[in-house]
């Protein structure tokens, strides 16, 4: 098993970047970085060293006092290794509509990003990657401080490190570090380790750090995620997602996915979703369902039939 020394600077970096402001708003693609780790780190691009599709739809009803609405998300996410699997490049793509209420306002983003790593050969087959993520988002009105209506554009840019091998993971990033508008900058910190439980048992748990700070706003979230893979067909997850899972409510989740081949069914469903305020007349809800389908495909160099964890 490896020694953890890449780990240890990736905190040092962690610690170095710590005081960093930010802004308070969190962005909705980073709510699916349990089946899409990329949202949140572009040095993830090409990591699995397939080629990789992947698409989610989330959907919740939502009540209120004016009548009953949905909140509906659709995700695509792409990536692949080029140069031999020393560079990966990716691309997302989102569209989050909120409305709240019949006749009620709507609210929602769309988003479009592209993402590069450079990767370098460690000891013990080990991967270290440096990634940078530029893109753009339509920002409603309503988000942005005023009430005539129409939406703004904002540039986005990230930088990310991951490091992999065999038995565990480490990331760290910074997806938005030009945030303006109230957007949030976050620094995310994420570890990871793959426990042999048996010949057919492999339990994959992780933990997620998220650090905000500035004048307004200073917090610290801490999310954690365990799957549990059964002959490499089936894995059953439990996220607690202290960071939220819409609205900036700390969420559970229950998670199961299936492993057909080259592709890959997910499932989630929020159970903390159901929570109200009678006394505001903010909305309830069902909490999130969410459907994530994968495809990974051979980029030549014959890795597509070895099964991923991370």
């Amino acid at each position: 098993m490896n020694k953890p020394s890449y780990l240890v600077k990736l905190l040092l970096c962690f610690i170095c970047l710590y005081s960093l402001s930010a802004t308070a708003q969190q962005d909705q693609l980073y709510l699916t970085y349990p089946f899409l780790p990329m949202t949140i780190n572009p040095a993830y691009a090409g990591a699995k060293e397939v080629v990789s599709m992947a698409g989610i739809y989330r959907k919740r009803p939502l009540f209120s006092a004016n009548g009953v609405a949905s909140t509906t998300q659709q995700y695509f996410n792409f990536d692949m290794p080029i140069a031999q699997d020393r560079m990966g490049i990716g691309f997302q793509a989102y569209n989050a509509d909120q409305a709240v209420g019949i006749g009620g306002n709507l609210a929602g983003n769309l988003g479009l990003y592209g993402d590069f790593a450079y990767r370098f050969d460690m000891p013990s087959d080990a991967k270290l990657a440096i990634g940078l993520q530029a893109g753009i988002t339509q920002v409603p009105a309503i988000f942005v401080g005023t009430n005539n209506g129409g939406t703004r554009f904002r540039s986005s840019l990230g930088l990310g490190v991951y490091y992999k091998n065999d038995d565990w993971y480490a990331g760290l990033s910074m997806p938005n570090i030009n945030a303006s508008d109230n957007y949030a900058s976050p620094m995310f910190l994420t570890l990871g380790y793959l426990f042999d439980i048996g010949d057919d048992l492999k339990l994959k748990a992780g933990t997620l750090v998220r650090r905000i700070s500035n004048d307004l706003v200073s917090s610290t979230e801490v999310d954690f995620n365990g799957v549990l893979w059964v002959k490499e067909r089936v894995g059953i997850g439990v996220w607690y997602q202290n960071t939220g899972s819409e609205f900036v409510n700390k969420a559970v989740l229950g998670a199961l996915e299936i492993q057909l081949s080259k592709m890959r069914i997910g499932y989630s469903y929020d159970f903390n979703g159901a929570n109200s305020n009678a006394a505001t007349g903010s909305p309830a809800n069902q909490g999130f369902h969410q459907i994530m389908l994968r495809f990974d495909f051979d980029a030549g160099n014959g890795k597509s039939a070895s099964f991923k964890y991370f």
